[in-house]
C-alpha cells in the first residue's frame, strides 16, 4: 500500500487556522498529507463528476454532471453545464452552495463551494476550448461544446473547500480551504 507524502515530508500541516485567513497556496493542505497534485490530477482526467444541490424542501439532488477542472487559475475553480429548465437549475437559482463528489467512496475528492451561472464572453470561450478537448466522441470524433444547447448556462464552482481521502479511510483525510 502506496502511502502518500505531502510537500512538506515528516511535518503535518496545522489543522488551525486564524479567524479569516485563507490558504491560497493548495501545495500546502491545512491538514493532511495527500499532494495537491495528486488531486489536482484525479480532477483534471476524471470525466463526470457527481454534483449534489439542495431542492427547496431541503432534500438533495445529486447528479452527474461532465466537468472542467481549472487548476491554472489561483484559486483553481470547476466549471459543469446544466440547462436551465432542469430541477439542478433551479436549485442553484435559489441555493448556490453546492458539493461535487469524485471517487468511489475509497479514493475521494470532494469540492465544496457557491457556484454562478458565468456569463457569455471570454470566460465562457475558455470553457468551451476545454470541453472540447477534454470531450470527443470515441465513435464518431465529435467535440462537445458548451454551446451545443442554447438552454445551458455554464457554472463556475469557485471552492471553499477541498477534501480527499484515500484506501476508504478518513485517516487520510486531507483538507485546503480557500
Amino acid at each position: 500500500m502506496e502511502r502518500y507524502r505531502g510537500e512538506n515530508p515528516g511535518r503535518r500541516p496545522s489543522t488551525r487556522q486564524g479567524r479569516g485567513a485563507r490558504n491560497l497556496n493548495p501545495g500546502n493542505p491545512i491538514r493532511g498529507y495527500i499532494p495537491w497534485s495528486t488531486v489536482a490530477s484525479r480532477l483534471a482526467a476524471a470525466r463526470s463528476i457527481w454534483l449534489a444541490t439542495s431542492r427547496d424542501d431541503g432534500r438533495a439532488l445529486a447528479a452527474p454532471v461532465w466537468f472542467w477542472w481549472d487548476d491554472e487559475s489561483s484559486p483553481p475553480r470547476l466549471y459543469f453545464l446544466t440547462a436551465r429548465p432542469t430541477l439542478k437549475a433551479r436549485n442553484l437559482a435559489r441555493e448556490s452552495w453546492v458539493e461535487a463528489h469524485l471517487g468511489d467512496g475509497d479514493d475521494v475528492v470532494i469540492v465544496r463551494g457557491r457556484a454562478t451561472v458565468v456569463a457569455r464572453g471570454e470566460e465562457t470561450d475558455q470553457v468551451d476550448a476545454a470541453y472540447r478537448a477534454k470531450y470527443v466522441d470515441p465513435h464518431t470524433g465529435a467535440h462537445a461544446s458548451v454551446y451545443d444547447n442554447p438552454e445551458d448556462d455554464v457554472y463556475r464552482l469557485d471552492p471553499e473547500r477541498v477534501i480527499a481521502w484515500s484506501y476508504g479511510t478518513v485517516g487520510t483525510w486531507t483538507e485546503w480551504r480557500f
